[in-house]
């Protein structure tokens, strides 16, 4: 009876030891993130997300268009799904951009505090230091940032302003005016009180 107890016991602990190690399968972020269908799925977001890369995390921003996620959300969705990653250091949004937006507009994978007054990690190389990134009357993608949230809508620019200038904005949800910081190609970042 106890050297049954005794297999018993060691199998489950070879059985629980190989179900941990498949359920912290580590993955690795995409440099570009994009998604053509109508939800944003592991692999979207994750190089190696083999089984777990058809699973659906939500519904895709159009054509176009960008959406941001949380940190702290995606970790929690890889991990329900048997994956392992720690987002770096510093990150504080990660953005998805629809197929089929225009043509040479480049997204940014995240974003992080350190470059929130600079330019966003992996922003286009054809935006030099100094170039102009928003236009006077150009519809940008302002994200409010506040701990724990991250809310994407769409502005219109009061001026010109290059990758780490500020910016006046008019929100056209609210139509309330915005100062934020340029932190790409049409996008910028501001505040959230």
């Amino acid at each position: 009876m106890k050297r049954t107890l005794f297999h018993a016991a060691a199998l489950a602990a070879v059985l629980l030891a190989s179900g941990i190690a498949h359920a912290q399968a580590p993955v690795a972020l995409r440099n570009t993130i994009e998604s053509s269908g109508p939800a944003v799925t592991l692999g979207d977001f994750f190089e190696n997300a083999g089984p777990a890369a058809g699973r659906a995390v939500a519904p895709a921003p159009g054509a176009g268009r960008t959406a941001t996620f949380s940190p702290r959300f995606l970790q929690a969705a890889a991990r329900a799904a048997g994956l392992d990653w720690t987002p770096p250091d510093g990150m504080t949004a990660v953005l998805v951009t629809g197929r089929g937006g225009a043509a040479g507009v480049v997204s940014p994978r995240f974003q992080s505090t350190a470059s929130q007054n600079a330019s966003l990690q992996h922003a286009s190389a054809s935006v030099a230091s100094g170039d102009i990134a928003v236009r006077r009357g150009e519809t940008v993608t302002l994200v409010y940032v506040s701990p724990g949230l991250q809310l994407t809508t769409r502005a219109r620019a009061l001026g010109d302003a290059s990758i780490g200038d500020s910016v006046r904005l008019v929100n056209l949800t609210s139509n309330r005016t915005v100062d934020a910081v340029v932190t790409g190609i049409g996008a910028a970042s501001a505040r959230a009180n």
